[in-house]
Formats: structure tokens, sequence, C-alpha cells
């Protein structure tokens, strides 16, 4: 992550610094990245494998595997801070062209992709307006493929950013308490959308459903990363021999989580409705799990010296991981979904394996499939409205392989500054 940046400043704005000066690559965020894709491969799988609507386990696993999302979000903020808070010349009308490009027209691309596959799956095109209906619904609300929403949030908050670096720059003596009103106003949010309902027959009663397509949820998080930026060097200070105590307060989250998703399901409540991913009570796990992996990074990162062959498995994941994200949900319906207008139906893994070898199996099997996919996809042609990074040569020397892999780990994409 190579920006033009002003002298390091922890607090504010040099004006006098120059607007060359380069900060270093965050490694420990490649690994983040890229540990993350993982996770949430595997939660979509888990979920598809199993029966996300009446299993307590499946939903308990799937509300734990929440805090990924929002781990994006966080690394969002982090990124886009890291390589702006101190940029004197920062312009809106620079950074949106830049930034947008790069994730507004993979949307577009993979938006249309995931709505043929469902015309397709249904049996073709015989009511075409109602299928037009449908991909204009999914482009308003990231809903053409099930993880869409994710891009469709992060395009809001790229929108949103210089609103984001201009509160976070005039609060520089006052992160706590930007930190404090934020964490209020998304509980806030979060307790609405589970308690309270819009008047029935308003196009917001219709529509409420389609919250976590919004920033509205997820605003902290994104805050909380912009904050733990521009602090970073105290941040990373503070989590160095807090390993156990991490781990305590992870446990801990981990545990109030279930027996509030205990409590919900004998107050009658459905297991997937008890697992909702906007719960407020979830917070307090999604927090410490994001500080957890976070330091597991940072850990890993000051010990590169240690482990060269998997920085380089780290660099390649985190390059890919933009192209393994949009991919494998196609790969994963292919293998499990035969058809969407079917939902009890059972792929054939999951009818002839069972649980859980049927999970751990197209797990592995999508994530082989995916990195296949998500290789061709960023040597292809238009790799960079494909996958929203500039496409990696098809041929390419030995000898320039691991300069050109390094330079690639810092282009943009939608977590990236």
């Amino acid at each position: 992550m190579t920006t033009s940046l002003a002298t390091s400043s922890a607090t504010g704005v040099s004006a006098a610094a120059p607007t060359t000066a380069r900060r270093g690559h965050l490694h420990q965020l490649d690994f983040v990245r890229g540990s993350t894709f993982l996770m949430v491969i595997f939660c979509h799988v888990l979920t598809n494998t199993n029966n996300s609507d009446t299993s307590v386990l499946t939903n308990a696993l799937g509300m734990w595997g929440h805090f990924t999302r929002n781990a994006f979000f966080f690394l969002t903020g982090f990124v886009l801070m890291f390589g702006n808070f101190d940029k004197p010349d920062f312009k809106a009308t620079q950074f949106w062209p830049r930034r947008l490009k790069l994730v507004v027209i993979p949307y577009l691309i993979w938006s249309v992709v995931y709505w043929g596959y469902s015309v397709v799956a249904n049996g073709g095109w015989s009511d075409m307006g109602f299928w037009f209906e449908q991909l204009r619904n999914g482009l308003l609300w990231g809903t053409a493929g099930f993880q869409l929403y994710f891009i469709f949030v992060i395009i809001q908050f790229y929108l949103l950013f210089p609103a984001i670096l201009w509160i976070v720059r005039k609060t520089r003596n006052h992160h706590i308490a930007l930190l404090a009103t934020s964490l209020v106003i998304q509980l806030g949010i979060l307790y609405t959308l589970n308690h309270l309902h819009a008047p029935e027959g308003s196009w917001l009663y219709n529509n409420w459903w389609h919250a976590y397509s919004t920033f509205l949820p997820y605003q902290f998080f994104v805050f909380l990363g912009a904050v733990a930026a521009v602090h970073r060097e105290r941040v990373d200070e503070w989590i160095r021999g807090r390993g156990w105590w991490i781990l305590g307060g992870l446990i801990a989250g981990g545990v109030f989580a279930y027996v509030t998703f205990s409590e919900r399901l004998a107050d009658g409540q459905t297991p997937a409705l008890a697992g909702f991913a906007l719960n407020p009570t979830l917070q307090p796990f999604i927090f410490m799990a994001i500080l957890a992996l976070y330091a597991t990074a940072l850990r890993w990162s000051d010990r590169r010296d240690r482990t060269p062959r998997f920085n380089k498995v780290v660099t390649y994941a985190s390059n890919r991981s933009f192209a393994i994200f949009l991919a494998h949900v196609f790969v994963l319906q292919l293998l499990i979904l035969p058809r969407l207008d079917s939902p009890t139906t059972r792929g054939w893994f999951e009818q002839h394996l069972g649980a859980p070898w049927a999970t751990i199996v197209v797990y592995l099997l999508t994530v082989s499939i995916t990195l296949v996919i998500a290789e061709g996809l960023r040597r292809a042609p238009f790799a960079l409205y494909l996958t929203g990074r500039p496409r990696i040569p098809v041929r390419v020397k030995k000898t320039a392989e691991s300069s050109v892999t390094s330079d690639a780990s810092r282009q943009v994409e939608p977590t990236r500054g």
C-alpha cells in the first residue's frame, strides 16, 4: 500500500509536510484480508450444506462467522484512513473516480453474471418482465448474488469517505468520544432493526429487510478502523503482549453471544432469526474477533523473516482475494444448488456424505476451484474490470515474479486505500 502522505503524524495533518512521502506496506493487513475471505467462504459453505433454517448448530456457528463482514469494513476504514489522513492535497473529486471504478464496474458485471445464472437455473426467459425486474432490484440493493451486498455497501462507504475523513480530522483530539458516539448510534440502529417496524404499507416497510445492504449497521467498524489507522503505532504497541487478554475477551464475547442466542431460541425465535447478523448482543464478540484477528496478523507480521514460504501464501491470497470473493458463490451454487427454485433440494455432496463431511469437501472444492478461476481472472485482458485490479501478465519472468507480485499486492481494491 503506497500512497502520497504528509510526514507521519498520529494526531493531525502537517501543512508543511511534503506530499511525496510514502508509507510502508502493512503486511498484517494482507493476512487479515486473505484469512477473512477464507472464513467468508466457509460460512457460506456451512449454511448451504446444512439446514440453515432449523439447525441450531449451523446458525450458532454462522452467527459467530458474521464477524467477517464487519472485519472487512474495519479493514476498509483502516486502509482508506491510513492512506489519506495525512494527505494535505486530498480531494474528493480525485478520490471518487479513482476508487469507484474499481468497485462499481466489477459490481455491475458480476451482478449481471449472477442474475444470468438465476435465469438459466430457473428455467430460462419465459417471463422477461419478471427477470428484468429482478435485475433492477439486484442492482439497486446488491442482491443479484447473495454476497454482492458487501460490494454495494463498500460503494456507499467510498462515496461517504470524504465526510468520514473530515469527521476524523476534526475530532483528532477526541477520537475516543468519536468512537463512543458511533457505537451508541450503531447499537441504536441495530435495536431499531430488531425491535421496531416501519408503518405497514410504506416504502420503508417494504424495504426494511434491505437494511443489511446499507452502510447504517456497519458505520462503527469503519470508524473503528479509521481511528486505529490514525493511531496505528500506539494501537500495535498496546496489542503486543496482550494475547491472552484478547483471547479471554474473545471467549467471553463468544459465550455472551451464544447465551443470548439461546435466550432468543427459548423465546420462540427460529434458529435463523436468533442468529441474525445484526443482533446488538453480537457486537462484543464481533469487536473481539476483529481485535484477535488483527493481533494474530500483527504477531505474524513481526516475525515474517521466520516464515518466508508462508509469506508468499499470504501475499498470493491477498492479491487474489477480491476475485475469490466475487467468484466463489458461483462455484458454490454449481456444486450444491442444482436449482435455485428448489431451496429444499439437497446437493449431491449433502445427500451422499452428510454432515460434517459434505461441508468439509464442498469447502475444499469451492476454495480450490475458485482459486483456479481467480488466477484466470487476474490474468484476463479485462482483469481491472472483472477483479478491480490491474492485470497480471500471462507470462512473468521468474526473476521478476516476486517484484510483480509485491507491486500487485499494493494495488487498490475495495479494502485498500
